[in-house]
């Protein structure tokens, strides 16, 4: 049996999947062989016949090399290519627009100097993005907790003021000399590691449950805390359906709609009560109060730039530029408000085009991770494709004033390096679940994410 494994695995050329066919195919023939022996054969003739059954070894290996090989979603890499493209010439384009020679010059400065970082940072986030695809999202998973408890430590530096960094009068980063990172973007960059913490709690109880939440509320409270109320609601709703899917998937020894119900109102209804008692008691920061007014009762000073979006949003032509100074009158129009700009800059067709990419890339996640035969990358990608559509979505509604506006960005569009990062590190996990979902099995063993089988074959190759 073992020269036949060994000569069927020569055909192989994905290592990673080597441990798995060697697995699948041992206990295919054990049962073989159970079978012949319970038919009378010696236990030599039983082998023999059941490793003769399985056919010539190369024509299998070669066959099963088909199969397993790791794939790359072409799609996905399209879709990533046009957006990074898109996002690089609308940011250059403020440049030609007619109200940017009517700036003051250092704000002129300030966009020109923004505009040629974006390029930069797009692409350090195709590097980043290639790093990750190549490094498997499973070395992801097997270093989880540590990668976990340092985005924690970083976020509860900031809460602190240890090495807070102050920029343009936000208060989300974190600061090492030169180096500066948004806590912010990297509490989103939490979501998908989340998922990877879950599944070493499968096969667990209800003690395993209740780590898992903690494991989740700690950075929402951070993030909550620096303050960031919208990052904070995106990572919550998003580690919430990630830990909906897997106890859906059986991960916890608990009944699955009883604990799902549960969970849904320990972490929806808690957090909705607790914002209501911290606004009536003003327990909230000065400006979460004031957007929260503002949107109930549609007046105040932070209702001025909801009123400001509704003025720019009307009369948007069909296609072409509406006339309005978007430039010099919508502050940060680069950033959190760049559907605006497209609008008012291309046209209502260019509005529907782009929106139309960002739906497709959204699609593309969710299809990647939820035909994702192992479990881990399904949940890790759904927590991915969560974060895009999150910020997608309150981006657009708190565009057309459906909700008070949150700092939010659409992906590789929208100026922020970090940000940019983030999306490009997103599609790099998606990227490598893609790529080897035919060749890890639906699960592995829950202590040993490291991914490693311990499965050891004598290959002469």
């Amino acid at each position: 049996m073992e020269t036949y494994l060994e000569k069927l695995l020569s055909q192989i050329r994905c290592k990673k999947a080597r441990p798995y066919i060697a697995e699948e195919i041992r206990d295919h023939i054990e049962c073989q062989i159970e079978d012949n022996l319970s038919d009378g054969m010696s236990y030599e003739e039983a082998e023999k016949n059941a490793v003769t059954d399985m056919g010539d070894p190369v024509e299998v290996g070669i066959s099963l090399d088909r199969i397993h090989k790791p794939k790359i979603a072409w799609k996905l890499l399209v879709i990533v290519g046009i957006l990074s493209l898109l996002g690089i010439l609308i940011q250059q384009s403020i440049l030609r627009q007619p109200g940017y020679q009517e700036l003051e010059t250092w704000r002129q400065e300030v966009y020109r100097y923004t505009t040629e970082g974006f390029v930069s940072c797009i692409v350090i986030g195709f590097l980043l993005m290639c790093v990750i695809y190549f490094l498997d999202y499973t070395l992801i998973a097997k270093y989880s907790r540590f990668i976990g408890v340092f985005i924690l430590i970083l976020g509860g530096l900031r809460l602190t003021s240890f090495f807070g960094v102050d920029i343009n009068g936000v208060g989300n980063w974190v600061g090492f000399g030169m180096f500066r990172v948004s806590i912010t973007s990297l509490m989103m960059f939490y979501v998908p590691i989340y998922g990877a913490i879950l599944y070493k709690y499968r096969d667990g109880g209800f003690m395993a449950l209740c780590k898992a939440l903690l494991w989740l509320i700690l950075p929402v409270f951070i993030t909550f805390r620096i303050p960031s109320l919208g990052v904070a609601v995106i990572m919550m709703i998003s580690m919430l359906m990630e830990l909906t899917v897997a106890i859906w998937k059986g991960w916890f020894k608990l009944p699955v709609k009883k604990t799902i119900i549960g969970v849904g109102l320990f972490l929806v209804g808690l957090p909705v009560l607790l914002l209501a008692a911290m606004y009536a008691f003003h327990m909230l920061a000065v400006y979460q109060e004031a957007r929260i007014r503002s949107y109930l009762s549609h007046s105040g000073d932070a209702n001025y730039m909801t009123a400001m979006l509704h003025k720019f949003n009307e009369n948007i032509l069909l296609w072409g530029n509406s006339g309005k100074d978007v430039v010099g009158g919508l502050p940060e129009f680069n950033q959190d408000y760049i559907f605006s700009y497209i609008l008012n800059s291309y046209g209502l067709l260019a509005g529907i085009f782009v929106a139309a990419i960002l739906a497709a890339l959204v699609l593309f996640m969710f299809g990647a991770a939820a035909r994702q035969k192992n479990e881990l990358g399904m949940v890790m990608g759904f927590g991915c494709g969560m974060i895009i559509l999150l910020n997608i979505s309150l981006n657009f509604a708190g565009m057309l004033g459906w909700i008070p506006l949150t700092s939010t960005f659409l992906p590789f569009l929208s100026v922020g390096r970090n940000n940019i990062l983030l999306c490009y590190a997103l599609v790099g996990i998606i990227l490598s679940i893609y790529r080897y979902k035919d060749v890890y099995p639906k699960k592995f063993k829950a202590s040993q994410v490291s991914l490693q089988k311990t499965i050891t074959l004598k290959l002469d190759m």
